[in-house]
């Protein structure tokens, strides 16, 4: 028989842990079911070659549509780290320094994190928003019901470009950021750009660049794949389509951001 408590329940000691324990189940739900629709869609990878028409528009979504956001930020990330490093560091290092240091920060931090994290914000909300439309509005019941494979047909194409394009679209934000570091430290640092390049060579490793690109990859993965999750099991109708958009974000930012701290102290 259930018990009943009066007065003030927010109070209450059992009250902390009933919520600890809601919570707690609610999010070993959802990382049952998340890791339920990725195995299937890892059992089924064969399937997405017959809807590779799907593929290519998400490739064009994720990676075309965002190369403007990704200059932007990029070059701006460049210049700032130029920047920050000749002030912090101009009384007492060579000049050329500051190049080694923005190749660096570039290449194995600030560029992946960044684009990732503004990324989350732009592809994982348009993601969410697009199935979960689909799903109040019926859509996916009706290609299940014309015995469609669903997962193959929506969730594979997506999490796939995003692996694909995610890559890609860090190698041209690094390139943009150290393009942007260079002018930052020529206009503003009074830096001459042949001892920022001399820096940038004595610096760059081709391991720096592999390693940003294998987090890319991760960031990508993660990223299409709770977006996909929050947008294929959505309830509530537009009310639910806003709170799994705005979930979406905070996840895949929360997530982007331990899993960047993981990859540095596994690979690095």
């Amino acid at each position: 028989m259930a018990e009943t408590y009066t007065g003030n329940v927010q109070n209450h000691p059992l009250t902390f842990f009933a919520i600890i324990g809601e919570r707690s189940s609610a999010f070993f739900e959802h990382l049952a079911r998340y890791c339920s629709l990725m195995w299937w869609m890892l059992r089924n990878v064969h399937n997405a070659k017959e809807y590779s028409r799907n593929i290519y528009q998400q490739m064009v979504m994720i990676g075309n549509d965002s190369i403007p956001i990704v200059v932007f930020v990029s070059a701006f990330v460049g210049m700032v780290t130029a920047v920050q490093s000749a002030y912090q560091l101009y009384d007492w290092i060579p000049r050329a320094v500051v190049g080694s240091l923005v190749v660096k920060s570039v290449l194995l931090e600030l560029t992946p994190l960044l684009t990732a994290l503004v990324l989350a914000g732009k592809v994982g909300a348009t993601i969410t928003a697009e199935l979960g439309t689909m799903r109040v509005t019926e859509q996916i019941d009706a290609l299940e019901a014309l015995a469609f494979d669903s997962i193959s047909f929506l969730i594979t194409p997506r999490v796939l470009s995003g692996m694909l394009m995610f890559p890609v679209l860090i190698i041209f934000g690094d390139l943009v950021a150290i393009i942007g570091g260079l002018i930052g430290s020529v206009a503003v640092a009074n830096i001459p750009a042949e001892a920022f390049i001399n820096g940038m060579k004595s610096s760059f490793e081709t391991k720096d660049a592999i390693f940003g690109i294998i987090k890319a990859n991760f960031f990508g993965f993660t990223i299409t794949s709770v977006a996909c999750y929050q947008g294929y099991y959505v309830e509530g109708g537009s009310e639910g389509v806003g709170k799994a958009t705005m979930g979406t974000v905070v996840l895949t930012c929360l997530a982007v951001v331990v899993m960047d701290f993981i990859l540095a102290s596994i690979l690095l």
